[in-house]
């Protein structure tokens, strides 16, 4: 079971979750939705909701009930969550799970996506409905079968994820905004790396979308409810068939029911907006496999993220939040202010990468080239020409 490391994480993750980031206010209704394993970090949202005077309900999926339901004759599809709790509260947190994934190793590709994705349209459209502010929480997701299958350190892994969900919504959207104003008239985007990358882009600045962990009215217009802690991102959708040049990852693409988990060196050849020829150091199986299912549009350049966190660095599944860190996203983009519809979505990711907004330096190596000149500034020249 992964559970606090003192008895003060939970509760102080709880208090950035529901105060900070979720701005939960007296007499909301709060649902938390838990499995098993997560309880520890879970149970104290439920105190914390109760201290800023809001009203909570705890849901918890037993994950040996769970399983063993999947094992009755004639039990049909995996249960969902159900809708009635998104149709009534003001905010909704999700634990996720299960803990031992293996377990759904074998499951026919309709179930298993049943299990992952949990909350099905009519849990969507309630949420949408009532105006929900919803967050999953990514601290469940670092446990012992996890860490073992991707081969890295448990402890490490569930403190930067402490450490970046310390960094507030108000930090990341400062640095959000000010990156979006910079690139608000900006038509083209140069990626470059010393890997081999370089790619040019055509981009879209006006819908470009700052993730700072906020659920505000502009989000929910947008239909954007539902946040990651931690989290900090801004994505710009890209222009219909611009993308032309050499995209090289240098970090790993982490995916736990994938075989192999992990992901190494994805390489993309573009041309005219769309994926010509792709290559990994290691593990691209489950690319190349679900890429040829993919159907239309899964070969589209979809989008970029820049990462806006400076606490994160190697976690597993978040690098794309990493600061200065640049991703690539094929296929679908519509969740990140993009009109691309397709089945298949693949986001890897560039760090240390050097970008050009209409040949103008913006990052040099992943590091902001504006902040990084204010710096250097003696004091009391800041501002002058």
């Amino acid at each position: 079971m992964s559970e606090p490391k003192t008895p003060s994480a939970a509760d102080a993750l709880a208090r950035l979750a529901l105060d900070r980031y979720l701005a939960v206010r007296r007499g909301e209704s709060v649902t938390i939705e838990t499995w098993t394993h997560a309880l520890p970090w879970a149970l104290p949202f439920v105190v914390e909701a109760r201290r800023l005077g809001a009203d909570p309900a705890l849901f918890v999926e037993d994950e040996e009930t769970f399983f063993r339901s999947l094992a009755e004759p004639g039990s049909g599809r995996p249960g969902r969550a159900p809708a009635a709790p998104a149709a009534s509260s003001d905010v909704y947190v999700y634990f996720g799970g299960p803990e031992e994934f293996p377990r759904l190793f074998g499951l026919p590709s309709r179930e298993l996506d049943a299990v992952m994705t949990r909350h099905g349209p009519e849990w969507w459209r309630a949420a949408r409905r009532s105006g929900l502010r919803a967050a999953r929480m990514a601290i469940p997701s670092a446990t012992p079968t996890a860490a073992r299958r991707y081969g890295v350190d448990l402890e490490a892994w569930q403190r930067e994820i402490l450490e970046a969900s310390r960094v507030t919504p108000d930090r990341l959207g400062a640095r959000g905004r000010r990156w979006r104003r910079r690139m608000s008239r900006a038509r083209t985007a140069r990626i470059r790396h010393p890997n081999g990358t370089d790619l040019s882009v055509g981009v879209l600045p006006r819908r470009a979308v700052v993730e700072d962990g906020r659920v505000d009215r502009v989000d929910l217009r947008a239909g954007r409810f539902w946040t990651q802690i931690p989290t900090g991102l801004v994505a710009v959708p890209l222009r219909t068939g611009t993308a032309e040049g050499t995209w090289e990852a240098n970090r790993p693409v982490y995916d736990r029911l994938a075989d192999p988990p992990v992901a190494l060196g994805a390489r993309f050849d573009l041309s005219k907006g769309r994926l010509r020829q792709f290559a990994f150091d290691r593990g691209g199986e489950p690319f190349a496999a679900a890429y040829a299912a993919g159907g239309p549009g899964r070969d589209v350049a979809g989008a970029i993220t820049i990462g806006l966190n400076p606490r994160i660095d190697h976690a597993p599944e978040l690098a794309e939040i990493a600061l200065g860190s640049v991703s690539l996203v094929l296929g679908d983009n519509r969740a990140l202010g993009g009109r691309n519809r397709a089945r298949f979505t693949y986001l890897s990711t560039l760090a240390g990468a050097s970008v050009e907004l209409d040949g103008v330096p913006w990052l040099s190596e992943g590091v902001d080239v504006v902040s990084q000149r204010e710096r250097r500034r003696p004091p009391g020249t800041r501002g002058r020409p």
